[in-house]
This record gives structure tokens, C-alpha cells and sequence, in this order.
């Protein structure tokens, strides 16, 4: 499992909310972890798409 160091930062940087293990690619952010998705870009999409939910721009 490869985890990347969360920077004090409250823009959202995607390089810092993936991870990939045995059964796929994970998001996670303050609330919530979702996943396995099978590639990085699925992944990558999920995780801007519940953000902008979140955000209410969706």
C-alpha cells in the first residue's frame, strides 16, 4: 500500500488522496474512503465527482 504524505493544505491536491492495494485504487478524503476502483483515472474521477457533491457544484 502506497500512501503519500497529507499536507496542511486545504486545496485539494489529488496526488495526496490515492492509494492502490491488492484489490484496486482508493480515494480518501476527511469523511470518507471508497474504492476498489480497477484504474487510477476511475479512481481520480470518483474522487472529484463526490468532492464536487460535497461542494454543492454538483
Amino acid at each position: 500500500m502506497v500512501k503519500t504524505k497529507k499536507q496542511q493544505n486545504p486545496v485539494f491536491k489529488p496526488q495526496d488522496r490515492y492509494y492502490i492495494n491488492g484489490q484496486g485504487w482508493w480515494f480518501f478524503t476527511i469523511e470518507m474512503i471508497s474504492g476498489p476502483f480497477s484504474s487510477k483515472p476511475d479512481c481520480v474521477d470518483a474522487c472529484r465527482h463526490y468532492i464536487q457533491k460535497r461542494e454543492g457544484v454538483l
